[in-house]
């Protein structure tokens, strides 16, 4: 029954995101998923690792199911993971929905539906990424190794490059109180 933990974590997050895009298109008209849309080549290549890193995700949680994949050893490494995947689900629900109107996945140019800053992002410009981490990290966990290592650095760094694209949008769309804002919470935890 362990084998299906890896997939339980990323399973979630997937349908999640299926759902909060649905949730979306219904509340409030709008679109969500705005990858290879634009940003150069720069940003194709970081879309389409996004994509990789979807696929050598689904690897990992096929491969445990499977048995190709070993679990961590210690039962309470095991659950750690997947105790630290859940809370980072359950938080990207939460983070998710507090930015309303305002969710994307990749940049809109044009649009301007809103600064927000309060909710988690009181103390985190970019809390959906932080639990996403989380996430990863709990399935790193679960399933140590080399691919789970070598994915949770990937998808920092890409998430990192993803954040200063962001900025410079955000900049450049809400001007003083987007600065205003930065100045006075961490990009990723308070005091970072």
């Amino acid at each position: 029954m362990e084998r299906f933990l890896p997939l339980a974590l990323l399973g979630g997050l997937a349908a999640l995101t299926a759902w909060r895009a649905g949730f979306q298109r219904r509340r409030y008209g709008t679109r969500t998923m705005f990858l290879f849309r634009g940003g150069g080549v720069r940003q194709t290549l970081r879309d389409a690792g996004a994509m990789t890193l979807v696929a050598a995700l689904a690897w990992v949680a096929l491969g445990s199911v499977l048995g190709k994949l070993e679990l961590a050893e210690r039962p309470i490494q095991r659950w750690a993971g997947f105790a630290l995947g859940v809370l980072g689900v359950a938080c990207t629900l939460h983070a998710q929905l507090q930015l309303g109107a305002s969710w994307r996945i990749g940049i809109e140019e044009g649009a301007r539906p809103g600064l927000v800053a309060r909710g988690w992002y009181r103390w985190s410009r970019n809390p959906i990424f932080v639990f996403v981490l989380a996430v990863l990290a709990g399935v790193a966990l679960l399933v140590p190794g080399w691919l789970t290592g070598s994915a949770l650095v990937l998808a920092a760094a890409g998430i990192h490059g993803q954040v200063r694209r962001e900025e410079r949008w955000l900049e450049g769309a809400y001007g003083d109180a987007y600065r205003a804002y930065a100045s006075r919470v961490g990009r990723y935890l308070p005091v970072l």
